[in-house]
């Protein structure tokens, strides 16, 4: 996954800890951070981020986490992207550059902006997340989206809303929160996350619109696009580590390389220079997790099988011969 700003993680552990009273300071240090020494300035990998994400945010039983985290993204955070969106000439053309920009921004997902005859969708597919983060994490992608369109208007004195709004998971009892921060219906169980507006303010001008500094932040985006790729090291170690925390449903190898903002082909290209293949990497993730399993006595071979993601134990039971040269039976009674 390529690298970003550490602001959305920061803006987060001030959240957690400020105003729900979680102590960060150990999950960061597992990870290699210093609360008191995070540089707003400094950037993260995106897979380093979720694994912090995905130790943190479990622990705060609020349905509104992700509403409260989107909500806290500041303009400033977006940098130069915020300054090209004020600058661009109509929405629309601001949106454009969210959608070709979007590698700057904080999102697990995957924006696309889709024109119709009367209206245009800007639609966010979430890359594959632990369930566990799942939710938060759309619902801070998108609040946060809004946010920074919010946070533009508010600069030039625009009031552009959505006409509607999809959510990709069952409506929740603080549904009616949401209707009221996007100003429009909010519907849920739809395949991915949407926002409806009008082409009629998609076309309006925008009074900040100037060439000359659009065209000078554009540079500046493209700089900072080049200096984020992803670098091609150690990239087995880190598909290891994102494919760890998931259980009972696996994202492909065509998920995982989307997540990681690689092309499919060059993804599985750069893991066979290493050595690693993705399937490999997959046995490697489910024979471990398997093992942590069959530790557990309480746990049957069926559980443990739908756990890792099959439908059938003896599916799970030919795997484990495979990899292991025993059956989880022998196995279990060895260790």
């Amino acid at each position: 996954m390529s690298a970003r700003s550490i602001l959305a993680l920061i803006y987060t552990i001030d959240l957690l800890e400020k105003e729900k009273g979680i102590d960060c300071a150990s999950v960061l240090a597992k990870h290699g951070l210093d609360r008191n020494k995070l540089d707003p300035n400094s950037e993260i990998g995106r897979d380093r981020e979720l694994l912090i994400f995905t130790e943190l945010l479990p622990q705060v039983k609020d349905p509104l986490l992700g509403f409260k985290m989107g909500s806290s993204f500041g303009f400033a955070g977006y940098g130069q992207l915020a300054m090209l969106f004020m600058t661009s000439e109509t929405a629309f053309q601001g949106f454009q550059f969210g959608v070709r920009y979007q590698a700057l921004t904080y999102l697990y997902g995957e924006l696309a902006l889709v024109p119709g005859e009367t209206t245009t969708a800007l639609e966010l597919h979430p890359i594959p997340l632990p369930p566990e983060v799942s939710r938060i994490l759309i619902d801070r992608d998108m609040v946060g989206t809004f946010k920074l369109v919010n946070d533009v208007q508010t600069q030039l004195n625009m009031n552009l809303k959505p006409v509607e709004v999809w959510m990709p998971y069952p409506r929740p009892a603080e549904a009616q929160i949401f209707e009221d921060y996007f100003g429009c219906p909010v519907l849920y169980d739809q395949p991915y996350c949407k926002a409806v507006i009008s082409n009629e303010d998609m076309a309006i001008r925008l009074p900040g619109y100037n060439k000359m500094a659009q065209d000078m932040y554009r540079d500046q985006c493209n700089a900072m696009l080049a200096r984020r790729e992803t670098p091609s090291d150690h990239l087995g170690d880190r598909v290891y580590a994102y494919l760890n925390l998931f259980a009972r449903t696996f994202p492909s190898a065509e998920q995982v390389a989307q997540a990681f903002s690689i092309p499919e082909r060059s993804f599985r290209r750069q893991l066979s220079k290493e050595g690693r293949p993705f399937q490999g990497i997959m046995d490697q993730v489910r024979e471990e997790k398997a093992k942590r399993y069959l530790a557990d006595s309480e746990r049957s071979v069926a559980d443990i099988a739908e756990l890792l993601g099959y439908s059938e134990s003896a599916a799970f039971v030919r795997a484990f011969e495979r990899w292991t040269g025993v059956t989880p039976a022998k196995h279990r009674k060895s260790s």
